[in-house]
């Protein structure tokens, strides 16, 4: 197939992605060889002014001489079919949005260093009179020398013209009040959008965490936001002001420009402030405690602070900006039903900031990476892995470190626990055996391939799959007493093992083993894809998919349940979802996880279901605000499961009513461990949390 050529100059090469603003390709420039990215805009060619002004904001923009700002090369539009296109320097590395999603918050003095760039580059841009519009961690790439680049200065602009139905274009959660009072953006607007950036780099999570796009432009417009330092400990009290006054909603509040902005934000990197003591706030207390806290702009070691979330109280007579969204911009977003409570009347949407301790909230353990691994806990003790690349051991009532063992890479895998030994996978292709009462190496057997999922453990043999085999281990040594290959990157599964067989999911099929010589007994393999981890109960397998064959007819994934002694289909759960949680069955009820990942918008949405365990059919679905990879833990008739809305739930088991949520600061991919009504769960804020299942007086 012929590539496409663009102006008879730039060939496309490779595609890299799609968003809101079109496509995005690597190129090739074929007249001095040079490889370049190539951003395709689609575009009405009867729509003459649109086109003007794309070409005279993109000249702008290209007009920055910037090491901050991508570079632009040339634009231009296509013949044939009048798409619109940008040529512009190629850069390697991950925008922040992937780093937040894959690494979680960075140290407080990277986030620093990172916004400090974005600042210099905006200082450069308003200078020139370009304001970006749409400024959002999804926009800045990082460097692999850890320089970070603007993309897409003058885009917004023109987008926001091509969208006749909505003219407040960009990204919610980053946008600044007087955006939705119909009032220009200037260079205050694009402050205000790097104070949200500065707040996600430095706690995981947007200022105000909502999935509603009303109650998100009312918190936009009415809602003080928590400082940083609530969050996280560690962070200056002076990075705390900054923030707010980046996050004022009036703009004539906020720094006077980027200048200042880099200026301070260097200020904090140069010189650390004093440190200083805060005051640990019990997690089932009542009433509001002042905390004042100064700290030097470094970050304490992996698990060396845990703390129920410190509250500031608001200075006395300071008052709650009453905001209204109007009628039209409501409209314009295609959200009007949600804000208007009667015929021509607009609701004023106002959210509460309350600065009450959450009395849910036990205890939170930092470490220094994304937790996705999930937590066990045994002898009150809780076991658990990070992208820190360490196991911790956490005492189940207080939250402190009774020990941690590094790794040479991310632990993601759930730790198991037996007689006194912690069977734990690493990234850096190794299975461990530690002491569990002090974390001392027992053996390591060095798998060859990278282990994400968690080990089984059954009579004095460990079974655990990595990217392309099944490993069955001496428990005692870590002797190999067999190894079953299917191919590479192939197993994601967690092993079953019930009555001398063990049963796991690869990415083409599902397989039963003899457990004691790895050999098959039997494979299943419809046109489903990408089996997760199974549940045998009662002579019957549950697995779920989750994608489907490109190559045969049909989307999404499916929950399956098999025959275990033949690998023979009992029925099949068939929907446009991907099923990456293992399914719980309890009760005659099969709880799972299921989602679906629109590639055009990078959009997500999440549903937890029950199926009847012997029909397959749906007893009832309960929906989240993104995916779900977390498995779910049903404990006495309460279905806990986390999703990567940031929430952990907890649902009615017969009727799938949300009991309660508590939001952490970031995605939550751990599935829940729940023991003596405490539910412990790991999030990619780099956070441990214990949770209290039930509150006193209260049904949840």
């Amino acid at each position: 197939m012929a590539s496409r050529v663009l102006g008879g100059r730039y060939e496309l090469v490779a595609f890299v992605g799609r968003g809101g603003m079109g496509e995005v390709w690597e190129g090739r420039d074929r007249v001095i060889q040079r490889r370049v990215a190539v951003k395709l805009l689609p575009h009405d060619r009867r729509d003459t002014s649109s086109a003007e002004l794309f070409f005279r904001e993109a000249r702008t923009a290209g007009s920055l001489n910037h090491p901050g700002v991508v570079t632009v090369f040339d634009l231009g539009q296509d013949p044939d079919d009048g798409t619109l296109y940008l040529v512009m320097e190629f850069v390697t590395g991950r925008d922040l949005d992937t780093v937040l999603r894959e690494d979680g918050p960075p140290q407080v003095p990277a986030a620093v260093d990172w916004a400090a760039q974005t600042a210099a580059a905006l200082q450069a841009a308003h200078a020139a009179g370009v304001v970006h519009r749409d400024l959002k961690p999804a926009n800045l790439m990082l460097t692999p020398d850890d320089q970070v680049k603007v993309l897409d200065f003058g885009i917004a602009r023109y987008i926001a013209s091509t969208h006749k139905s909505s003219k407040v274009i960009g990204t919610l959660a980053y946008m600044p009040p007087e955006r939705f009072g119909d009032l220009p953006a200037d260079a205050r607007s694009d402050l205000y959008s790097l104070g949200c950036v500065l707040h996600e780099l430095l706690t995981g999570s947007t200022p105000f965490q909502t999935t509603e796009a009303a109650a998100m432009m009312a918190a936009h417009l009415n809602t003080t936001p928590k400082p940083p330092g609530r969050a996280r400990p560690g962070i200056p009290a002076a990075l705390d002001d900054l923030v707010m006054a980046l996050l004022a909603k009036d703009p004539d509040h906020r720094p006077a420009s980027a200048a200042e902005v880099c200026q301070r934000l260097r200020e904090l990197s140069a010189t650390p402030t004093t440190p200083g003591t805060g005051t640990h706030l019990p997690g089932t207390g009542t009433g509001t405690k002042t905390v004042t806290t100064t700290a030097p702009l470094t970050v304490a070691g992996p698990g060396t602070a845990h703390m129920s979330e410190p509250e500031q109280v608001p200075a006395a007579g300071t008052p709650t900006p009453a905001g209204r969204i109007s009628r039209r911009a409501a409209l314009r977003l295609g959200i009007g039903a949600a804000v208007v409570v009667g015929v021509g009347t607009a609701a004023a949407l106002t959210l509460s900031d309350d600065n009450t301790p959450d009395p849910r909230l036990r205890w939170r353990f930092t470490t220094g990476k994304a937790v996705s691994s999930s937590p066990t806990v045994v002898d009150g003790v809780v076991y658990i892995g990070s992208a820190d690349k360490n196991v911790y051991a956490l005492d189940a009532a207080t939250g402190d470190k009774k020990w941690a063992y590094p790794t040479g890479g991310m632990v993601e895998a759930a730790p198991t626990v037996v007689d006194g030994v912690v069977y734990v996978g690493s990234h850096d292709n190794s299975m461990y055996a530690l002491d569990a009462a002090t974390g001392k190496r027992k053996w390591a057997y060095a798998t060859g391939d990278m282990i994400d999922e968690a080990p089984t453990v059954v009579d004095g043999v460990v079974y655990v799959s990595g990217n392309s085999d099944v490993f069955a281990l001496d428990a005692a040594t870590g002797d190999k007493k067999w190894a079953y290959t299917v191919g590479d990157n192939d197993f994601y599964s967690t092993p079953a093992v019930v009555d001398g067989v063990v049963y796991v999911g690869s990415y083409d099929a599902v397989y039963a083993l003899d457990a004691a010589t790895g050999d098959k007994k039997w494979e299943f393999r419809p046109d489903r894809k990408s089996f997760r981890s199974p549940t045998v109960v009662e002579g019957v397998v549950y697995i779920g998919s989750g994608s489907y064959d490109a190559d045969k007819d049909g989307s999404g994934g499916s929950v399956f349940a098999l025959d275990a002694a033949t690998g023979d289909k009992k029925w099949e759960f068939r929907l446009d979802r991907e099923f990456d949680s293992s399914p719980a069955v309890v009760d005659g009820v099969v709880y799972t996880g299921g989602y679906n990942y629109v590639v055009e918008s990078g959009s997500s949405d999440g549903e937890v279901f029950a199926l009847d365990a012997a029909t397959g059919d749906k007893k009832w679905e309960f929906p989240t605000g993104d995916l779900i990879r977390s498995s779910p833990t049903v404990v006495d008739g309460v279905v806990y499961i986390g999703s990567f809305d940031n929430n952990v739930y907890a649902l009615d088991a017969a009727t799938g009513n949300k009991k309660w949520a508590y939001a952490t600061g970031y995605r939550v991919q751990s599935t829940p461990a729940v023991v003596d009504g405490v539910v412990y769960v790991g999030s990619q804020d780099r956070n441990v949390y214990a949770l209290n299942a039930t509150i006193k007086d209260s049904p949840a």
